[in-house]
Formats: C-alpha cells, sequence, structure tokens
C-alpha cells in the first residue's frame, strides 16, 4: 500500500495535546458525541506552532487524496505489466510471469483491451505449472472480459488439454467438438498449426492418455458440524452451551451438558473483518484465502477476490472504501469500526442505538435471540458489546477521537455515504461527520477489547537455504465476531480457534462437564507468558485482574520460573531470572536482575562465571546462525554443537534460550544431510516442548511436523527408525485431529498456496 500511514499525524496530535494539558478537558466531556466535537474545535499553540486539529487532518487527507491516482487503474502500466509478463513466460520463469499478468489484470481497466489478454497469458502459465482449474477460470474470465474473437482458437485448444490432463474425458471430447466447429473462423495464418493441435487432441483423446500429471486446486473443507446441533436462542454455539448473566461474570458461555474434547462448538462467520494492509496483494478482501490466481476489483487496484461471488459479497462496504482503501486502512483497528457502519447502515445504527434495552439481556432482540441470521439482530449483537471506553487512558481515547475524525472526513468527503443515508425528505437524520465519527469511536472502543485476530498457518521465510521446513502462524486479519465475544478469559481456556478462511472454528480442547464456564484466550496463555507479563497486558487491555487457575496457583509459576532458568550456583538447584530481560542471549552484566533459586532460596547477582558463560554461548550461537546464512555448515555444527557443550553446564534443559540454540543445531545438522543427529537433537527440544506445552498442544504438533520431515529422511537410510516414524505420524494425526478435526490436512493446506 506504498507505505500509506496517518498514524504519524494521530501521534503528532496527541503529543500536543498532552504537552499543553488540553487533553484534560476531553476527561470533562461524557458522550462519544462530545468528546468528538470537543477535538474539532481543539486549537492550540505548541512551540510557537499553531495546531489546528480539523485543518490538520484536513490537510492530511488532501495530501493523500492526491495521491488516489497511484491506486487506480491504468492501461499504459497494465501494458507494461503484460509484457513483462509475456517475456518472462518465453524464458520460462513461470513464478515471474504469474506475477507479472497478475499485477497486469489489477492495473487493467475493466473495458480495457489488455484485461483479457492477461487473463489469457496467465491461463497460459497455470497450465505450464499444471493449475489446470485455475487456467480454466481465467480463461472463462478472459471470455467474460471480451477476449478477441481472432484469438479464441488459442482459449479452445487449451481448455480442451486441460481437461485431458484432469482425466475429464467427457469435458474434452465437449470442448473437441467446439474445437471442430471453430476450425472455419481460425485466421489464415494460424489455421494449419490449428488443425495439427485439434488433430492431436483428438488422438489423446481416444487412447485416453493424459499428457502430464495434474497439480488440483485445493480441496474444499466441508462445513463443520455444530455438535448436538445449534442453539435456538444463542447462534452459532452448539446446544450444549447457553448464555447466562450475572454480576460476577457478566454475560459468559457455560456448558448444560457433557462435551467431550475435540467437538465442535462455535461455527461464526464475522459480522464484518479487514484484512490487514500487509496482505492486500496476496489475499482475497472478502474470504481472506491466499491467492494463487487473484479477481480484481473493477474500479481500483487495491482490493483482489477469489471469484466473482466474493466480488459481489464486497459490494456492501467496497463501494464506498473503493479508490481510498490505502487510508482507510492505515489507521488499524478504527478501519474495522468503520466498516461496520458501512455494512450497517446509518439508519439501522440509529435503530438499534436508541432501542430500549430494559428488561432483557443486552443484545437479544425481540424474538428472545441473540446475533440472529438477520442483519438488524446480527447488530444489535455488536452494538451490545461492552466498549469500556471511559477506562481506556485518556491517549488512548483521543487517539480513537482522531482516528475516528479522520475517517469519516474522508467518507465524508469521498464517497456518497452520507447522501444515500438521508431520509424520505432529504434530511441527514443527523448524519454529519461528527455523528459519524462518534458512532465509528463506539465501535473502535469495543473492537480493542473484542476484536479477533484471524490467522493462517504459513511457511516462515527462512531465506529458500533449509531443507527442513518451518510453519509459523501469522495474522491476515482482523474481526469481529459477537457470539464468540461472550466467552471469559482464562490464561488456561478450554477450547481452540482455527480459522477456514473468515469462519471461526471454535473446539473443545478438554471435556466439558455441565455447568463448567467455556473460556477463550484473549491473548495472554499460561504457556508462553509469565502471570506477570500476563496480568500487565489484560488490565491495559481488557481492564480486569485475571483470577484463573494458572494466576492464582503456585505450580504454574514454578514452571514458569524454569523458562528462564540456570543452575544454581549455590545448591545446583533450578534458579530462576528475575529481571527485565531473559540473560540466555544478553548482556547479563549490565542487566539489573537477580536470580532467585527454587531449593534453597537464596538471591543473588549473577557471578562473573555465568556472565562469561552466557556471553560465550550467546556469541558461539550467533556465529553459527551466520555460518548457516553463508552455507559454512560444518564450522556451523561444530561452533553450535560447543555453544551447547559450554551451556548445558549452566542453563536448565528446558531454558527458553537453550532451546534455541538446541534448534538451530539440528537446523544446520538437517541442511548438512546428518539427519540421525539431527532427530536426536529435535527430541531433546520434543521433550521440553510437551513439559511446557501439553501433550495435545498445537505448539507440540508442529514440533513432531518438523521432527517428522527430518525423521522421514532419515528412515530412508536406516529402516530401524520406521516404526518410530509410524509412532510419530499418528501422535501428529490425533493431536490435529483434536485441535483442527479430521480434515486438518486439508486444512492446513488451505492456508498457503506452495
Amino acid at each position: 500500500m506504498n507505505g500509506v500511514s496517518c498514524q504519524p499525524l494521530l501521534d503528532r496530535l496527541t503529543f500536543a495535546l498532552v504537552k499543553t494539558g488540553v487533553i484534560s478537558d476531553l476527561s470533562k466531556r461524557k458522550t462519544e458525541l462530545e468528546k468528538i466535537k470537543f477535538c474539532l474545535g481543539v486549537e492550540v499553540t505548541y512551540s510557537d506552532v499553531k495546531i489546528n486539529v480539523q485543518e490538520e487532518i484536513q490537510n492530511l487527507l488532501d495530501a493523500l487524496y492526491d495521491k488516489c491516482e497511484d491506486h487506480s487503474k491504468s492501461e499504459a502500466l497494465a501494458m507494461k505489466a503484460k509484457n513483462q509478463g509475456s517475456k518472462a513466460y518465453l524464458k520460462k520463469k513461470d513464478k515471474e510471469a504469474l506475477n507479472c499478468f497478475s499485477e497486469s489484470i489489477c492495473l487493467a481497466p475493466a473495458e480495457s483491451s489488455v484485461l483479457p489478454l492477461a487473463l489469457a497469458n496467465r491461463s497460459a502459465v497455470l497450465y505450464q505449472m499444471r493449475r489446470y482449474k485455475e487456467a480454466l477460470q481465467d480463461m472463462e474470465w478472459a471470455e467474460g472480459a471480451c477476449y478477441p474473437a481472432a484469438l479464441r482458437h488459442k482459449l479452445l485448444v487449451r481448455r480442451c488439454r486441460c481437461y485431458l490432463s484432469m482425466g475429464d474425458i467427457k469435458k474434452a471430447r465437449e470442448v473437441l467438438e467446439a474445437c471442430n466447429n471453430h476450425i472455419h473462423l481460425v485466421p489464415l495464418e494460424a489455421k494449419d498449426k490449428y488443425e495439427m493441435e485439434v488433430a492431436d487432441l483428438k488422438q489423446k483423446i481416444e487412447n485416453h492418455v493424459p499428457t502430464s500429471s495434474t497439480i488440483t486446486s485445493q480441496e474444499n473443507l466441508q462445513q463443520p458440524s455444530l455438535y448436538g446441533g445449534e442453539n435456538e436462542t444463542v447462534k452459532y454455539i452448539t446446544n450444549a452451551f447457553e448464555m447466562k448473566e450475572n454480576d460476577k461474570y457478566g454475560r459468559h458461555i457455560v456448558a448444560v451438558e457433557e462435551v467431550s474434547k475435540g467437538s465442535e462448538v462455535f461455527v461464526e462467520k464475522p459480522y464484518a473483518a479487514i484484512l490487514l494492509p500487509e496482505h492486500h496483494k496476496t489475499h482475497c478482501h472478502s474470504c481472506f484465502s491466499r491467492l494463487l490466481t487473484s479477481f480484481p476489483c473493477s474500479g481500483c487496484r487495491d482490493a483482489i477476490f477469489c471469484n466473482e461471488e466474493c466480488r459481489r459479497a464486497s459490494r456492501l462496504w467496497h463501494q464506498y472504501e473503493c479508490g481510498i482503501l490505502h487510508i482507510l486502512s492505515s489507521v488499524g483497528i478504527a478501519h474495522l469500526a468503520l466498516r461496520i457502519l458501512l455494512i450497517t447502515g446509518w439508519k439501522l445504527h440509529c435503530y438499534i442505538r436508541e432501542e430500549v434495552v430494559e428488561g432483557k439481556v443486552a443484545g437479544f432482540g425481540e424474538k428472545g435471540v441473540y446475533n440472529g441470521p438477520d442483519l438488524i439482530d446480527r447488530y444489535r449483537a455488536v452494538f451490545h458489546l461492552l466498549p469500556h471506553f471511559n477506562s481506556c487512558l485518556l491517549e488512548d481515547q483521543l487517539q480513537y477521537c482522531l482516528a475516528a475524525i479522520l475517517l469519516a472526513t474522508a467518507i465524508s468527503d469521498k464517497t456518497n455515504f452520507i447522501k444515500e443515508n438521508m431520509d424520505e425528505n432529504g434530511e441527514k437524520t443527523d448524519l454529519d461527520v461528527p455523528h459519524l465519527a462518534s458512532a465509528v469511536m463506539r465501535h473502535i472502543a469495543q473492537l480493542v477489547s473484542n476484536a479477533h485476530a484471524i490467522t493462517q498457518l504459513m511457511p516462515s521465510d527462512s531465506g529458500g537455504h533449509s531443507r527442513v521446513e518451518q510453519i509459523k502462524q501469522i495474522r491476515v486479519a482482523s474481526a469481529i465476531y459477537p457470539t464468540a465475544s461472550m466467552m471469559n478469559h482464562s490464561c488456561k481456556p478450554n477450547i481452540i480457534n482455527s480459522f477456514y478462511k473468515d469462519v471461526l472454528v471454535i473446539r473443545t480442547t478438554e471435556d466439558i462437564k455441565p455447568g463448567d464456564q467455556v473460556s477463550n484466550c484473549y491473548g495472554p496463555h499460561y504457556c508462553r507468558q509469565t502471570r506477570e507479563e500476563r496480568q500487565e497486558a489484560l488490565k491495559q487491555q481488557y481492564f480486569f485482574t485475571c483470577k484463573c487457575e494458572p494466576c492464582t496457583q503456585p505450580k504454574y509459576m514454578k514452571s514458569e520460573a524454569s523458562w528462564s532458568g540456570f543452575y544454581c550456583e549455590n545448591c545446583g538447584g533450578a534458579s530462576s531470572w528475575m529481571g527485565n530481560e531473559d540473560p540466555g542471549g544478553c548482556n547479563t552484566e549490565n542487566n539489573e536482575g537477580v536470580l532467585l533459586c527454587l531449593q534453597c532460596h537464596r538471591v543473588q547477582r549473577p557471578s562473573a562465571h555465568l556472565v562469561y558463560t552466557c556471553s560465550r554461548v550467546n556469541s558461539l550461537h550467533e556465529s553459527g546462525e551466520e555460518a548457516i546464512r553463508k552455507g559454512n555448515l560444518p564450522d556451523a555444527v561444530s561452533l553450535l554443537r560447543n555453544a551447547i557443550q559450554i551451556g548445558s553446564k549452566v542453563y536448565l534443559p528446558e531454558n527458553q534460550y537453550f532451546l534455541r540454540v538446541r534448534d538451530t543445531l539440528a537446523r544446520a545438522l538437517a541442511d548438512s544431510g546428518d539427519y540421525e543427529n539431527c532427530t536426536l537433537e529435535l527430541q531433546e527440544c520434543l521433550q521440553f516442548m510437551e513439559q511446557r506445552y501439553g501433550p495435545e498442544s498445537i505448539e507440540l504438533a508442529h514440533e513432531f511436523l518438523k521432527y517428522s520431515e527430518v525423521l522421514e529422511l532419515a528412515a530412508a537410510v536406516n529402516d530401524k527408525l520406521q516404526d518410530e516414524l509410524r509412532m510419530v505420524k499418528k501422535r501428529i494425526n490425533d493431536i490435529f485431529t483434536l485441535n483442527y478435526g479430521p480434515q486438518w490436512k486439508i486444512y492446513l493446506s488451505t492456508c498457503a498456496v506452495k
């Protein structure tokens, strides 16, 4: 998105209003509208510079509007990208050609003559890559975009070849008949070649011989089935759960019958969702699938989709965002707040805003249903999520106000949203920049505590050198799921979230008994962060003190201590580092932390010996990583073995930094082809991963995936490892089935286009 960001201005204005003391007046305004109007009227002088908030925001927007042309269609740029793709295709650089043709398709105006040519050319690349279904789709799009009749014979031949390669002989025969009927329309200079190609296809069809092996498109996941059927009053959750409300827990979800682990208990599409800017060119803007080929917006170059269906589904909001997406997406979660209103419409927002809630649980409609299928029921559920606005820091409140004003101003300046939401008499029904901004601000405050991160599993970037693929979880979008938002937090949740496209699928990770509360993890997890870190994060963002089991039981705190643990120099027991930074990979000498022994309870500063050993291990580790990057694997293995030998005298085996050193050694051994020794190092890591995350955790499953890749290579030359390999594959299947369901292989494959 060309690095557009409105955040520097918002930060500068916030800084000026804090320094001048004006921010204190913001706290005196009680409603969202009062706060917005106050900010719009602020004018201060700071460092001899006069600052008018409204003018500053408008000036920034005017500068960004001047760049809107950079996000519109361009015939010239589309032609340039198409020509670059053609050159790459002739050089058999398929990936480069694919990217160039896709760029051309995004740049080409809807009526451009370049568009159908680029689509047809991309279909040729896809055919070459054996992505036949995608090639067929591009050919269909090319014909729908008025592909030249004089060239249609090329598409007919390619289409027939695709069906033949896919083994669909019936379709191949149908297209072959169309090829024969088309012969008299083929230009004279191309006729001889065409007739030879058709004759060749006829022969291959008669012999039923596929031209090459097929790489199929990703399979579709079957729609998950809620355990026990869907709840009649709270939509998108199992009938085995219900929503309750009391003073202690607020609205929350509890089980009314026993539910076994691995059961699908929530299946919910978001009310609204936004794709993060860094994924705008790689994912569908509607369903968030990672794309090999894209179907562009007809009005701008920024939004791409899977197909016409996804493009049509996006019209509700993209009709307003088209051409200014680069501005709206530059303010983070505030963009999602605005999209909620674009989807809802102003009249419905006003109706729900004025609705009387007394006598019923907030969010339930007239028929006693929460988050029902109609837009009015779904928005009601969103509107009544708690905003916690007055609990936010004043600086955060100010930021929300400024972001909301910026977005409302852009919508007012560049779209018909306000005009289209006038009443029958042409009145704006209290819709102007202050009112729109106040509604956006309310939703921002709700989203800070209620938005979900949509994540996907993708291969990590290892520079293309490692033989063992590393998988990491990437955040691709933010969304609001009103039913899932009813779950309270626990640092040790009894469910796990997964996503197929934009659909949130939640499964139980343990057996749940009647009366048990169903708890989600809002981010701070007991296996990943210390109690102190979790409590601080939850207070800052969610405004409560967590009292779950890991936050109150001493056994969990002892386990956390080992993550940064050392051998006590006094008694040899486990000594935990108490400081701002883990001393494992940093300069302990300059760190003000201390070591607390959990056995002899001695508190002491790290000795000179420990400081030197940590520094030495860190230096060897860094040198080993550098040797791997340079391809000097023997040196890397030697350096890393030395680091582990020295480090094992001071680090506890489960120390997270020391485990990273072991993992780096395993990578160096794998890359050098020493798979058996690599498996030994990974076994050490697995032991402590299981101890930390649990025997059925998704973290352990991903570590097992890495281990199985190496084990398979080792077993190829050592049959004694085959039994171990079978056991590991079964373990992987069991864990992933529990967390992602029986279709987990398809789920993982849809996360990344390889």
